[in-house]
């Protein structure tokens, strides 16, 4: 409700366009990226014993970080006034650009397959970053 009332507030000034396309580049973003990759493939990654537990973690990671947000905006609108959503732009290209990268494709291949991959992916790094 907010970002919407500070977009028909900020209609009268110049920054309006950009700031009304920044919210919905924002939320189109965040819906096809990491809004909805814990929904998503929490079921193709996790085996059936492994599901619940890792269903709990992302969903729980997926709602810290849309506090995260909620948290941030005020104090950032304030700062930036209408560039506050190209901060979260960048947030939401860089984590595009790392599950195109880093996210095995999941379509018709059994969860083993897919652990597979993603451990030889995981070798290719030092042991600090995973």
């Amino acid at each position: 409700v907010t970002i919407v009332e500070e977009a028909v507030v900020s209609t009268q000034s110049t920054g309006a366009p950009v700031s009304v396309t920044t919210i919905i580049t924002f939320i189109i973003g965040f819906a096809i990226g990491p809004g909805s990759i814990p929904w998503l493939i929490i079921g193709e990654l996790f085996t059936a014993d492994a599901r619940g537990k890792a269903s709990s973690l992302c969903v729980g990671a997926n709602w810290v970080f849309n506090l995260l947000v909620v948290l941030t905006y005020d104090k950032l609108n304030k700062a930036l006034k209408p560039n506050t959503f190209f901060l979260y732009m960048g947030i939401v290209i860089f984590f595009f650009t790392f599950t195109f990268l880093f996210v095995p494709e999941t379509k018709k291949k059994p969860v083993e397959q897919i652990n597979l991959e993603i451990r030889d992916q995981a070798e290719k790094f030092p042991p600090t970053v995973f």
